[in-house]
């Protein structure tokens, strides 16, 4: 079996620098989520073959490359997942009365569907570890090329606005057949980005402005920021505003001098009612925050609401097991309080909300562990340069409500940046511990 050392933060292996760079790149093509890919059933992106590609290579180097801690943060996932085959399995031994396949928008089937969220599930956990592994090796490094494909992303999404509003043709990307588009006062905007969603391309943002943030990349971060806007993502929007909250009053409370707190808390409130008095002049809030509450289109606020009613109603009946992993969609009919627009048509496989889902599908048991693996991120998203990556899972906890999944690999990597960062810190303070005992001695 090839060697493993470790040689302060570098893990080496044969095959360590080819897993680094195929790390690189995953976390630089981390947007590509739309454009870029081939269809194959599925969209098959870029970062998905790499991970594969870097599977791979640990099967043929016989383990897994951890940076050290990382275990902790895999067993909850690893738990969850056996919790929620063994559900799955008896929910699929003894179906449910409230289980039918009719009118239902499914992609393969009640087993097939099921094995996919499974395989999405351990390529999310594969991603997190990869990229807290190479964090731990470099962390900065990571983060600049983190912060080189949110560039490369934002400015191509300010491009497809700039077309759409000076009625252009799109500029598509190989992969994309069509931007998304949102109406505005009688004209389509585009609005997704190098994405398939401006909601996925929002969240993707804010991730990226904690990256800069901790980079200290502060022009990068405020394209970040004000590139939000322009994905028109009310709930995202929100997540920006609540980061915001976080990181200033972190910084104040990093403050020592009290007029720097004072500066901060000035600074905080002169930008929040300068932002908020333009988003209201400018129609920003009247359209995007009222006049989106009802719509004709499936994902309106309140069909939403209607999905985490009935996603709500199935946890009140199956507290414990839920109804089984990707069956919400196959359940959802008799729990249907109201739907808004059309009753007839075929049910999306989704809440639109991966909290009220989680406890839907694997019960009260499958939701605490995975709080268990999100608090654990917390605590590690510390230490004195934390507070951009405490901001950031803050906001992400938040956007998750209104999103359609919780396995999208860009909230993992993230995750995975974050806890590596700060191994890595821990790992640097144990060396000038250790250094300063023996200079003492």
């Amino acid at each position: 079996m090839p060697a493993l050392t470790v040689n302060a933060a570098r893990i080496v292996t044969p095959t360590a620098s080819l897993r680094h760079l195929a790390t690189l790149v995953v976390v630089a093509t981390l947007p590509l989520t739309y454009a870029m890919t081939v269809r194959v059933i599925f969209p098959i992106k870029i970062y998905e073959v790499l991970l594969v590609f870097c599977v791979l290579l640990a099967a043929w180097e016989g383990r897994l490359v951890l940076a050290p801690g990382l275990g902790r943060f895999a067993r909850p996932i690893v738990a969850f997942l056996g919790w929620s085959v063994a559900v799955l399995c008896i929910r699929l031994a003894v179906p449910l009365d409230s289980f039918t396949t009719s009118g239902f928008d499914a992609r393969v089937g009640p087993v097939g569907d099921a094995v996919i969220k499974v395989a999405y599930w351990l390529l999310a956990l594969f991603a997190f570890l990869l990229v807290a592994t190479a964090a731990y090796e470099d962390s900065r490094r990571v983060a600049r090329w983190w912060c080189i494909g949110a560039i490369c992303a934002a400015t191509y999404g300010w491009l497809l606005l700039l077309s759409s509003v000076f009625l252009l043709p799109a500029p598509l990307l190989p992969g994309m057949a069509s931007p998304q588009i949102i109406n505005i006062a009688g004209r389509e905007l585009f609005r997704g980005g190098t994405f398939q969603e401006g909601n996925y391309f929002s969240m993707y943002l804010l991730t990226s402005l904690a990256v800069a943030l901790w980079l200290r990349w502060r022009w990068t971060a405020v394209f970040m920021a004000t590139t939000v806007f322009i994905t028109f993502s009310t709930a995202n929007v929100i997540a920006l505003a609540l980061f915001g909250c976080i990181y200033v009053i972190g910084v104040g409370a990093q403050e020592r001098d009290p007029r720097g707190k004072f500066y901060a808390a000035a600074f905080f409130l002169v930008l929040t009612s300068l932002v908020a008095g333009v988003l209201v002049a400018t129609g920003y809030v009247s359209e995007f925050f009222v006049a989106k509450l009802a719509t004709e289109e499936f994902g309106s606020k309140l069909d939403r609401l209607d999905l985490a009613v009935a996603a709500a109603r199935m946890s009140a009946d199956h507290p414990i097991l839920g109804v089984g992993l990707s069956h919400y969609g196959y359940n959802y009919r008799p729990y249907q309080l109201t739907d808004f627009f059309d009753r007839t048509r075929d049910v999306k496989p989704i809440a639109n909300n991966p909290w009220f889902e989680l406890v839907a599908e694997t019960g009260l048991v499958g939701l605490a562990i995975i709080v268990t693996f999100c608090r654990r991120v917390w605590m590690k998203a510390s230490g004195s340069a934390g507070l951009p990556f405490r901001a950031g899972v803050a906001a992400v906890a938040l956007g998750l409500f209104t999103f359609p999944s919780i396995t999208v690999l860009f909230i993992w990597a993230f995750c995975g940046l974050a806890v590596g960062v700060r191994l890595r810190e821990e790992l640097a303070a144990g060396r000038n511990v250790a250094i300063g005992d023996a200079v003492s001695a």
